[in-house]
């Protein structure tokens, strides 16, 4: 575990705070949101690409602590920025 204690829970927002991921998802009917069609709107793709996502995520970060850190350290800079 990286956070301390004392150390507040990260919002998620947080997190993701400077991090970019691509993913390819192949849905045999896919449907998008909006007039500009750049957003999956299939309700349970997105919660199975959460899930894969939130396991794959967990398991990098476990197997690069190193990077997990730096990950961490933005989050914790961005939240006290929010503050």
């Amino acid at each position: 575990k990286m956070l301390k204690e004392n150390d507040k829970n990260l919002s998620g927002e947080d997190t993701r705070e400077g991090l970019a991921c691509v993913i390819s998802v192949k849905v045999t009917e896919a449907q998008f949101e909006g007039q500009t069609k750049t957003k999956l709107g299939n309700s349970e793709m997105r919660t199975i690409v959460e899930k894969m996502v939130n396991e794959k995520l967990t398991e990098f970060m476990e197997e690069n602590p190193a990077v997990a850190k730096i990950i961490i350290d933005k989050a914790m800079t961005a939240s006290r920025a929010r503050e």
